[in-house]
């Protein structure tokens, strides 16, 4: 409520897996809140054919859980078309979850294409790509290239709820 008073119009984290709290978190506070880009998923799965994969490529597997996907908003009846990807099998990318400090950004980026790659090739009626950690943005251009699919992210999420708290007037013709 601090953050509210000092004029924060909404709040997003710095980690997918703050999902665990968004639930909690949103109940707590007056502005829009998005502590995981999952909370996208929904939103995802309106934009495509209901009978397509929604890939993930997440940072650590075995912190994806049912608890994350409840407390992000994603309905039970959303799970099932969800492919869920662990980049923390990569031997680059997988440094982020290590802590290992620096790493090869050329192969990461590869490792990160190979996965959204992988979803497409195992599901071919896969229709969006979400990647789940605030550190693979800067390859959604490279997946989105690879796989030709749209691709979501902490950026497009933090894009939309930015734009939801800070519109311009409009200046033109209807």
């Amino acid at each position: 409520l601090e953050l509210e008073q000092e004029g924060v119009r909404a709040i997003s984290s710095a980690c997918g897996f703050f999902g665990n709290y968004h639930d909690r978190i949103a109940a707590k506070i007056n502005v829009p809140t998005a502590l995981s880009s999952l909370v996208q998923l929904p939103w995802i799965a309106a934009l495509i054919k209901p009978d397509q994969k929604i890939g993930v490529i997440t940072a650590d597997k075995s912190s994806f859980s049912d608890h994350l996907l409840r407390s992000c908003g994603v309905p039970e009846n959303l799970w099932e078309r969800l492919v869920v990807k662990d980049a923390r099998e990569t031997k680059e990318f997988c440094c982020v979850i290590e802590q290992r400090g620096g790493w090869d950004n050329t192969t990461a980026r590869e490792e990160i294409v190979s996965l959204g790659l992988e979803i497409v090739e195992e599901f071919p009626n896969t229709g969006a790509i979400l990647l789940e950690c605030s550190d693979m943005p800067p390859y959604a251009y490279a997946v989105q290239a690879a796989t030709q699919l749209p691709v979501f992210d902490f950026i497009t999420l933090i894009n939309w709820l930015y734009q939801s708290v800070s519109q311009k007037p409009y200046c033109g013709f209807i």
